[in-house]
């Protein structure tokens, strides 16, 4: 090597650690903001040099009326339907189609993100499309900071910045500044993980309820509060016999009854209302299948009409469009899943972290239909960016910082422009 070359390299390792050391001087706060701050830039640029396509390229659907400005462009596809809540609230009566099918309509979207925007808009007067985007961003930045806190307890400073890093600059990162419900229900269900986490069971209480009325999906969170309960007094018990009758009263009172009962009652809370929007559904449009219905009209466009049986969609679609080799994929990822989350890697992300992507993804393969959506839908599984066995390695790592930051304008172009994401 030429001592040219070697004052090259020497220079840039230098200028990296000059930018590393800089880094974890700051506070973690700032670290996140400043890390946060800039995903929204990269992401604001890549949605502007996307609108000027909006004439020639987004479909008839992606924007309801006349006005084609950037903000109605920011809160297109799936934000129509919430401004349509926040101003007008839910039909009584189901749309039909041609057919007498029900037809899309706005009972698929939970009232949490359109009914907070109303509050705002009422309040100030803002219009929907300004403060649709202001809620997703002032709730991106709370969900930023708090898989930071969660990845961090159990993984690391760093781990838990390459998680920011994946998760505000990724392929899906300008979700979180445009009228979608992700930013919220992602800051609600880190935020319950790691209420979880510190057994602070009143606050968990409260936002998975709120998550439940966010976005489908909160289920999880219940299921993770009763197997990590489950495991709990199981080792208590455990501990009793190995040490005899005494020791054992003991070891129980590292679970004590109050706390037992506190758990039980902050699961039924939550898991009722899991289940309470269909039920909402049915009573305010006297259709008893009021939401499934409405769910399985965005399926016809993909698999027809069909009778919803849990555990099968992913398999109907593989089987629809690739036929065998579709099914033995889904098997696939059915097995390296589970794999991948008992891995001593993995694991270090801790046992609430990785009971939750186990609960989460069992839910969305369990109810959901794979479509340009099911990225969207796998968001909150960003902790297991904080995956040591992903940040250590150097030439993984940025394998994924290139496909994070090529990725982005891939998918503005793919799902904003030619499809709702």
């Amino acid at each position: 090597m030429s001592r040219l070359d070697g004052t090259l390299t020497e220079s840039i390792a230098s200028g990296r650690r000059r930018v590393l050391d800089l880094a974890t001087s700051l506070p973690a706060w700032a670290a996140v903001l400043l890390v946060w701050t800039g995903g929204r830039i990269v992401s604001t640029f890549w949605l502007a040099l996307a609108f000027p396509l909006i004439g020639r390229a987004l479909p008839e659907n992606a924007i309801w009326g006349n006005d084609h400005g950037f903000l109605n462009f920011l809160t297109a596809w799936d934000g129509q339907y919430y401004e349509q809540i926040s101003v007008h609230g839910y039909p009584s009566t189901l749309p039909l189609d041609a057919a007498g099918h029900v037809a899309q309509n706005a009972w698929a979207f939970l009232p949490a993100f359109p009914f907070t925007i109303r509050m705002l808009t009422a309040s100030t007067g803002v219009p929907f499309d300004v403060g649709a985007p202001a809620i997703a961003l002032l709730a991106g930045l709370v969900a930023t900071y708090l898989l930071h806190r969660l990845v961090r307890d159990r993984a690391g400073s760093a781990a838990a910045m390459w998680a920011v890093f994946f998760f505000t600059c990724g392929p899906l990162s300008f979700l979180l500044q445009v009228g979608y419900a992700e930013s919220m229900f992602l800051a609600l269900t880190f935020g319950a993980l790691l209420a979880l986490e510190r057994r602070r069971y009143g606050l968990l209480t409260i936002l998975g309820v709120i998550a439940a009325f966010t976005r489908p999906g909160a289920l999880a969170i219940p299921l993770v509060l009763g197997v990590v309960a489950l495991v709990r007094w199981i080792g208590a018990r455990r501990t009793a016999r190995a040490t005899g009758a005494v020791a054992g009263v003991r070891s129980l009172d590292a679970f004590p009854v109050a706390e037992r009962v506190r758990v039980v009652a902050a699961g039924i809370v939550m898991a009722v209302a899991g289940f309470a929007w269909p039920l909402i559904a049915a009573h305010a449009t006297g259709s008893p299948n009021a939401y499934l219905e409405t769910e399985m009209s965005w399926w016809v466009n993909f698999i027809g009409r069909v009778d919803f049986t849990p555990l099968t969609p992913w398999f109907l679609i593989a089987s629809r469009w690739l036929g065998v080799g579709g099914v033995l994929i889904v098997v696939f990822l059915l097995v390296a899943y589970p794999v991948w989350l008992l891995r001593r890697s993995t694991r270090r992300l801790g046992f609430t972290t990785v009971v939750y992507s186990a609960a989460y993804a069992l839910y969305i393969f369990a109810v959901s239909l794979p479509m340009a959506s099911t990225p969207r839908l796998l968001m909150p599984l960003a902790p297991l960016f904080g995956s040591p066995e992903l940040v250590a390695k150097p030439w993984l790592r940025w394998t994924l910082v290139v496909c994070a930051v090529l990725g982005q304008p891939v998918l503005v172009a793919v799902l904003w422009l030619l499809g709702p994401p």
